[in-house]
């Protein structure tokens, strides 16, 4: 059996992408379900390409590496992905050591994931009209492009967004979220197949540190 993991990128409370990935659960049966509470990642405060994150990211890219399929719940915030969810990319990358092919051995290379959103507005497009327009997918197509091209992730052209969740985000409401739970169990044995990096610099690790230090030292001259 495929491990499913899903990951909702908010720290509040009551979050509406986590209450709503819980009614996924009931139809997906998760293996493990989690928000950035759980992981307690500071603001990316490191410009430093040695390597050394908290502690909550090295947790974080356990449950990734762990993972077989990754479901993300991904808040719009101002038109954009919310800023827990860069933060959390931001700290992948200083973990990296600022390599340019993370894309190779970051914590869900070439792993299957699906984006959803989930958002207390009414849709502003009718049925049928381009998510894009609409609030809460206007993210999207950015979010595919740092998933894909930057972190090396397989995502899904197929994203979901579900308004209007102070009417439909309610216990036990899974209709809401079934068609598309149901496509997640459809593409279930989606193999992406192998994926080069989309550009290389094996040592830029090495070279970006060394010049950081000079850098460094120089302010303190």
């Amino acid at each position: 059996m495929k491990k499913i993991v899903a990951v909702a990128f908010s720290y509040a409370e009551n979050s509406m992408n986590m209450r709503g990935l819980t009614l996924m659960d009931e139809l997906l049966f998760f293996d493990g379900q989690y928000d950035m509470n759980d992981f307690n990642m500071p603001l990316c405060n490191s410009n430093k390409s040695d390597g050394n994150v908290p502690e909550g990211v090295n947790k974080f890219i356990k449950v990734m590496r762990d993972a077989d399929i990754l479901v993300f719940a991904i808040p719009e915030a101002t038109g954009h992905y919310a800023a827990a969810f860069k933060n959390a990319m931001d700290w992948l990358i200083c973990e990296s050591k600022f390599n340019s092919d993370i894309a190779v051995d970051g914590a869900f290379y070439n792993k299957p994931v699906w984006v959803v959103t989930f958002t207390p507005v009414i849709p502003a497009v009718t049925p049928g009209e381009s998510y894009e327009i609409g609030a809460g997918g206007r993210h999207f197509e950015m979010t595919r492009h740092l998933l894909n091209e930057k972190m090396g992730g397989a995502v899904h052209q197929e994203m979901f967004v579900f308004n209007d969740g102070w009417q439909h985000c309610r216990p036990g409401n899974v209709d809401w979220v079934r068609d598309a739970c149901n496509e997640i169990l459809r593409a279930i044995d989606f193999d992406p197949g192998e994926r080069a990096p989309s550009y290389s610099m094996k040592d830029r690790p090495v070279k970006w540190l060394k010049r950081y230090e000079e850098w460094d030292a120089s302010w303190k001259e």
